[in-house]
């Protein structure tokens, strides 16, 4: 708070939609000039008309402030840290020498989001507000109280239900500003990855249906629509979104609206943009929302159309090309929908009816996304979230920020252990490990309080506890086994922890535990006429191998049973799991089978009913989830065969070891390490295998 010492947090009338806060200042001369800035929900701050930054949605999403969690849709206790980001930003070549205008417009976010209560009541605040300082060496002016605000042309704003801007609307004069109660929570400068328009599209005209043209985006992307537009005064622009059309080629919404939503209230809470316009030829957007879509409908007079692709400014930092179209689907299609799902520095679940950081996708996909793209400050965020979510018992709710939401202990809550051991993997950050190791070990005492008969057979009382989900048919592989096999996976990761921090006298513990885990497990599930676990249903047996219960035998019979079947018939966890079980025990074929599959249960099916990204579930649902796309790690682990030498992190000592496989490959990639970009080329389509690696020469190299 030392930042803010002198300042108040300021704002305006709670009904006021969208307002926008003046401050005039004078400057004898121009030197050296921060602004410190924050605001509840987002903020947009300008300085004599010019943007202090392109980034969009600021600040980043945390949990802001405490909550009533009776309110909440699912049982819920305890308490979250709370904390609100704020920014630094250099001003200088944005002032003037004599007056000078600071303008700072306030937009919901989901600070104030009360129309959607599909997790129950999860708001916030009802009242926008922020904070603010501008210094140099001579001048320091806070917010104060002496401030003006005018509402804005944004009249509704919501982040599940769209915007409206009207140009007619008749503004209020100027009123003074309220000084607000602090919020009861930490301020905290800035990490993460914002928000930021990073292309544009130009949409193609498809149909014309009832007065509504009927655009494509090409690709299901995040973004908005930018209308230039000369109609009359008081014309009305309307734009639906959605990610499917009909045979006809009208807008879908099934796979993005909230069906529990639309039962409860009886109506469909499309997404969509509204504009009235004033008859003044200008180029109109949303302000505070973004949008998930591929398809989108439009009403009204319109001179152009463009599409601003938003999402976190996080590079591609990877390649990928095969001979094989199901591999190049996988990779092209991941990287889309996990970029999709990067707003306000939380990895999503999906970017359209529930925006939430759901830590069983986001943990599941994490080791691919940090291969794929770069994402270092990102994650560095989302692990404190996913700390700041965690009770004063250990529990780690299902979503961080926490937003409510339903999961399970081992795939969801298991987040604390295994996000942050993959970004130590790949950053090789002993810190981060250091930060978060005693909240891993209050997680592992939680997760004792939930055992019955050794197995970790429940969460909150009366409350979710899933094992695996979206498997194919309904999910019949147990909840007890699925989320035990985390656990012990969980110690597995604590006992290398414990090494690497110089923790040893917590690693014989560790290993009693996962032990006792073990045993549990095996009493309960094993078969010894089959050599299997939980009769094999939906993978059942690629956990057990994972996580050291089995073997070569147990994975050979596991690929065995995944060429005959063909196609996946797992949930999202178990998926990345098959897969990782699959090729490291020798099974490429049957691994690259799957990939290549068309069948209900592949990727490959997914494409050929027309998707560019990732579905929630193998048969549809949501067209814009990451969590099935979690494998593609293995098209650089295993594929290229870029491998990181036992007991190392951050890409310093590397083994090049590539799967083998009696299906013609030609397949070249790149990932980008700490340490520099390492580049494979593998061609097995002649007579004789050929691999090439590039990679700087501080990156020790095997090539086997």
């Amino acid at each position: 708070m030392s930042v803010f010492k002198n300042s108040k947090w300021i704002g305006a009338d709670k009904t006021c939609v969208s307002p926008i806060i003046t401050k005039k200042f004078n400057i004898d001369t121009v030197t050296d000039t921060s602004l410190f800035i924050t605001g509840l929900g987002y903020f947009e701050a300008k300085i004599n008309g010019q943007n202090v930054t392109d980034y969009k949605f600021l600040p980043v999403v945390s949990d802001y402030e405490p909550r009533d969690f009776s309110l909440f849709a699912h049982k819920c206790y305890g308490t979250t840290t709370n904390r609100v980001y704020y920014y630094q930003f250099d001003i200088t070549n944005l002032l003037l020498v004599g007056e000078n205008v600071l303008t700072i417009e306030l937009g919901n976010g989901f600070y104030r989001q009360e129309e959607r209560t599909a997790e129950g009541k999860t708001t916030f605040g009802d009242t926008l507000k922020c904070i603010y300082k501008i210094a140099n060496d001579d001048t320091q002016i806070c917010s104060d109280g002496s401030e003006s605000y005018t509402d804005s042309n944004v009249r509704f704003s919501n982040m599940y239900l769209g915007e409206t801007i009207d140009y007619t609307a008749k503004l209020q004069s100027p009123q003074t500003v309220d000084i607000l109660p602090a919020p009861n929570t930490i301020l905290s400068e800035a990490i993460g990855t914002p928000d930021k328009v990073i292309r544009t599209i130009k949409p193609t005209k498809i149909a014309d249906i009832d007065g509504k043209q009927i655009f494509d985006a090409g690709e299901n992307i995040t973004g908005l629509v930018m209308v230039k537009t000369s109609a009359p005064s008081g014309s009305k622009i309307t734009i639906r979104y959605a990610e499917v059309i009909k045979d006809d080629s009208s807008l879908n919404f099934d796979s993005t609206i909230s069906h529990w939503e639309a039962t409860r209230t009886g109506e469909l809470q499309i997404m969509k943009s509204t504009f009235i316009t004033d008859g003044v030829t200008r180029t109109i957007k949303p302000r505070f929302v973004w949008y998930a879509f591929r398809y989108f409908e439009i009403e009204g007079e319109f001179d152009d159309l463009t599409i601003e692709v938003v999402h976190a400014d996080a590079k591609v930092s990877s390649t990928f090309t095969s001979n094989h179209e199901g591999m190049n689907f996988l990779y092209d299609a991941f990287v889309r929908t996990q970029l999709d799902n990067m707003h306000g520095s939380i990895p999503s679940d999906c970017p359209h009816r529930e925006r939430l950081g759901y830590t069983g996708d986001g943990q599941i996909a994490a080791p691919a996304v940090m291969l794929t793209l770069d994402t270092k400050e990102f994650y560095k965020k989302w692990i404190i979230d996913i700390l700041d979510c965690q009770d004063v018992d250990g529990h780690v709710r299902h979503t961080a920020p926490f937003m409510g939401g339903g999961g399970g202990p081992g795939g969801w809550g298991s987040a604390i252990v295994n996000v942050p051991y993959h970004f130590y993997k790949s950053y090789g950050d002993v810190d981060m490990l250091d930060k978060c190791y005693n909240p891993m070990k209050k997680w592992i005492e939680y997760l004792i309080s939930r055992q019955e008969n050794g197995l970790i057979a429940f969460e909150d009382i009366g409350g979710w506890c899933l094992g695996d989900w979206c498997t194919l048919e309904k999910t019949t592989i147990p909840e007890s086994f699925v989320n035990t096999c985390y656990f012990i996976k969980n110690l597995i990761y604590l006992e290398e922890i414990a090494t690497i921090l110089g923790k040893n006298d917590d690693i014989p513990y560790f290993v009693s535990l996962r032990q006792a885990a073990e045993k549990a497990v095996k009493d309960a599930y094993y078969n010894a006429d089959t050599g299997g676990f939980a009769d094999g249903i939906q993978g059942a047996d690629a956990y057990a191998v994972w996580c050291g219960l089995s073997g070569q035998e147990l994975a050979d019979k596991l690929a065995q049973k995944y060429d005959a079947l063909g196609h996946f018939d797992t949930g999202f966890l178990c998926t990345d799991i098959l897969c990782e079980v699959l090729f490291d025990y020798g099974h490429a074929d049957t691994a690259l089978k799957l990939f290549e599959s068309e069948e209900l249960g592949s990727y490959l099916y997914m494409k050929r009913h027309g998707a560019t990204t990732i579905w929630e579930h193998w048969g549809g649902a949501s067209r814009n989830h990451p969590m099935f796309g979690a494998c593609t790690r293995q098209l650089f682990t295993s594929i290229l065969g870029i491998k990181q030498r036992e007991g190392t992190a951050g890409y310093c000592d590397v083994i090049i070891d590539p799967a083998k496989t009696t299906r013609k490959l030609n397949v070249s990639g790149s990932i980008t390490t700490p340490n520099g970009v390492i580049a494979v080329s593998l061609d097995t389509t002649g007579e004789k295998a050929i691999i090439k690696v590039d990679a700087p020469k501080n990156i020790k190299i095997e090539i086997r």
